[in-house]
């Protein structure tokens, strides 16, 4: 994801930090956001080449800005969601098709990756603008997540497997466990314990396809742009 959509979960009342990045930024989404009028004025109104994404464009423009989002847990939105799996896995997929415009819009080209961290804005990241002393002639977004690191295990499985390359592959599988251990395993595990175990099992599917439907949106619509974009993707618990 571009920018930090606020949760509620673990924040307190008052006003949300700025980054140095251009790109990270905390947001609101705009189910959930009131806008001053002279705010938006000096900001401006949403980019109308967006379907989805564009609360997620203004957050970034708005962090320019002298105005600041203030965060009230009191706060009540009552929200319709969608009631179909099917409808769910479409709306997370436009989520992610918008996205790399988003990129496209506010950066030039280079090569930027994202690292998941516990501190700031959770994200660290690294960027190339040149190779070899050459400007790049490209447009790429890469977010390294548990998700994304999972999957290239098992590309690196079946890649070991059919070059016989066991040793590779053992140093691989530990590398990826302790990434899983330390960004997503301590969650996980205390979701298990405080959760039902069926519960926990279908958010936990839910989640894997929710994932999918945002990365292939995501790729697809940059494709489609001249950007190569890998989305980023959350590691959640289940609500208990």
């Amino acid at each position: 994801m571009i920018t930090n959509i606020l949760f509620t979960k673990g924040y307190e009342r008052g006003y949300l930090p700025k980054t140095d990045s251009v790109m990270i930024q905390p947001i609101f989404a705009t189910a959930n956001l009131a806008i001053r009028r002279e705010a938006l004025h000096e900001v401006g109104l949403f980019d109308g080449q967006y379907q989805t994404g564009e609360d997620v464009e203004w957050g970034i423009r708005l962090a320019k800005t002298k105005w600041e989002l203030f965060f009230e847990p009191k706060a009540l939105i009552h929200h319709k969601h969608r009631t179909t799996l099917g409808a769910l896995l479409k709306q997370w997929f436009r989520y992610g098709y918008y996205h790399p415009y988003i990129f496209k819009k506010h950066t030039s080209k280079s090569i930027k990756i994202f690292l998941p961290t516990h501190k700031g804005m959770g994200w660290s990241s690294v960027q190339f603008s040149t190779l070899l002393g050459f400007p790049l002639p490209f447009y790429a977004l890469i977010f390294l997540t548990p998700f994304h690191m999972l999957h290239l295990l098992f590309l690196a499985i079946v890649c070991s497997l059919f070059f016989k390359a066991y040793n590779a592959l053992m140093f691989f599988a530990l590398g990826w466990f302790l990434v899983w251990l330390f960004f997503c395993g301590r969650l996980t595990f205390r979701s298990w314990i405080s959760s039902k175990k069926s519960r926990w099992i279908a958010y936990t599917l839910l989640r894997y396809l929710l994932n999918w439907a945002y990365v292939l949106g995501a790729l697809w619509g940059g494709l489609k742009i001249g950007v190569f974009y890998i989305e980023a993707t959350r590691e959640q618990t289940p609500p208990v």
